[in-house]
């Protein structure tokens, strides 16, 4: 990814289409994310070559702390993003890459079973009745 990142007045944070900084990579959907929350959201949905300028309020970008001493407290922050390439973890042979998509794969299951866990108990405590008084 090739971006440039500024803060409502203009002031801008990060240029990388300027001098020879090389593009981001980031890992979409991972938790913590690499990324701020509008480019969790607007990275999956990109075709690569695209660009998009994504104004994003503070719980979109870096939440109600931000980032000091460069970004305030609960600052909006309008990103401009090109997406240049995608890679698949899936099959990669990194073994950094191997160790997130497993982590990933563990994070996705314990969710699930949250979730199961939860239908569960919903379905035990349907029906009981309740006396007020």
């Amino acid at each position: 990814v090739r971006f440039r990142a500024a803060l409502a007045d203009g002031t801008v944070l990060h240029d990388s289409w300027e001098g020879e900084a090389p593009p981001l990579q980031v890992r979409v959907g991972a938790e913590p994310s690499d990324a701020a929350l509008g480019w969790d959201l607007a990275l999956p949905r990109m075709r690569v070559g695209q660009q998009v300028r994504l104004e994003c309020g503070p719980s979109y970008a870096y939440g109600d702390a931000g980032a000091p001493p460069l970004i305030p407290p609960s600052s909006p922050v309008t990103f401009e993003l090109e997406l240049l390439s995608v890679r698949d973890l899936m099959s990669s042979h990194n073994p950094d890459e191997v160790d997130f998509v497993e982590r990933y794969r563990e994070l996705v299951a314990t969710k699930e079973r949250a979730k199961a866990g939860r239908a569960t108990e919903g379905r035990a405590t349907e029906g009981r009745a309740t006396e007020g008084r």
